[in-house]
């Protein structure tokens, strides 16, 4: 092993012992392995998905470190791993598939059957350290902080979505969703598409005056009827392209009122219960020969490599992709953070859990 720094036998982290019990606990720091590094986390965000995991339902076992939207620095390497890579700093692919299965075999990874992923079935980096396999790095230059490399995740996430969506230029775009995501995918659609509209439709009020900010058009769907609205925007045929990024029956109902003839959706919002259609709006698909495609993830191959996109897009685009994060904790303020996403009458997009030197 080559490294950095001296190595310490303990870190502090942020542990998930049970549904919403979670505590700051000094833990063993994780020994390197074959094929890996250690990183020293710099920033972690805290995911929509992390509400749940933490506070409903709970990860695959107990005791869990929770975190997979982080960057840091690779403060030591394995005998086997390259000594340059020493004090790089590295963003991360957070699944950990079989490589075995059909899906992995094809690198669509994504779609592993037999897949592990940092934060929910293993130990992720609400933590000081993490060991992360080569593989899973994806290095960033000195020119981008650690907390906007943080949000690779959440846009390699939302970039795979529009990948999917095929928005062309001039085509009339709806998303449905608030979230960091929802605006994510709003800014990289704005980018294809070009001189077509962009429509940002939810619930926050003061993320909708936000996205007016950014020059998107916005409805208000706790007042007025999505499709009606949309309509009115873009005009009477509809959207060509819907993303929808809640994941509840409302959502996906408005989705497809929403999208025109021959037009397609995007489903990348998470259920949280069991969705049930109505037959006029699952008729709706059939009339206007809607496509509907599944987003899952991100594509991290030699073919199509989100993240690393992701990456390009932050240091050479004219959006400041930091100004998403709108929250920053330690993770000994975690109930300040935790508190404030709760809190819908404040404004929050992404919060991030940052440590210190």
């Amino acid at each position: 092993m080559k490294s950095l720094i001296n190595i310490p036998e303990k870190m502090k982290a942020l542990v998930l012992y049970g549904v919403g019990d979670l505590r700051v606990t000094e833990v063993d720091v994780p020994k390197l392995e074959k094929g890996t590094v250690l990183l020293k986390i710099k920033a972690c965000g805290i995911c929509s998905s992390d509400m749940p995991r933490c506070f409903v339902t709970g990860t695959y076992h107990f005791p869990t470190i929770p975190g997979h939207e982080f960057s840091g620095q690779i403060v030591a390497v394995g005998d086997d791993v390259d000594e340059s890579l020493l004090g790089k700093r590295s963003c991360v692919f957070p699944m950990l598939p079989c490589k075995h299965c059909k899906a992995c075999k094809m690198e669509e990874y994504a779609q592993c059957s037999g897949y592990s992923y940092f934060g929910s079935r293993q130990d992720g980096a609400w933590a000081e350290y993490l060991v992360v396999p080569v593989w899973n790095l994806v290095p960033f230059d000195d020119t981008l902080d650690y907390k906007t490399a943080a949000l690779c995740e959440p846009a390699a996430v939302s970039m795979h979505a529009v990948n999917i969506g095929d928005i062309k230029e001039g085509q009339n775009v709806v998303i449905i969703g608030t979230g960091t995501i929802g605006f994510m995918i709003a800014l990289f659609a704005k980018e294809r598409t070009k001189t077509g509209k962009v429509v940002i439709a939810g619930r926050s009020k003061n993320k909708l005056e936000y996205a007016k900010k950014l020059g998107f058009d916005v409805v208000d769907t706790s007042v007025d009827d999505l499709p009606a609205q949309v309509k009115k925007i873009i005009g009477i045929d509809g959207a060509d392209v819907t993303f929808e990024a809640v994941g509840s029956n409302e959502a996906i109902a408005s989705a497809i009122e929403s999208t025109g003839a021959l037009g397609s959706i995007v489903l990348v919002g998470n259920p949280s219960t069991d969705l049930i259609l109505p037959k006029n709006i699952y008729w709706s698909i059939l009339r206007k020969q809607i496509t509907v495609k599944g987003s899952w993830n991100s594509s991290y191959n030699s073919r199509v490599n989100d993240w690393k996109k992701a990456l390009e897009v932050f240091e050479h685009s004219d959006v400041n992709f930091a100004d998403l994060i709108t929250h920053t904790f330690t993770i000994e303020e975690n109930e300040k953070a935790f508190s404030a996403i709760r809190n819908t009458g404040e404004f929050t997009l992404k919060v991030m859990f940052t440590f210190d030197d």
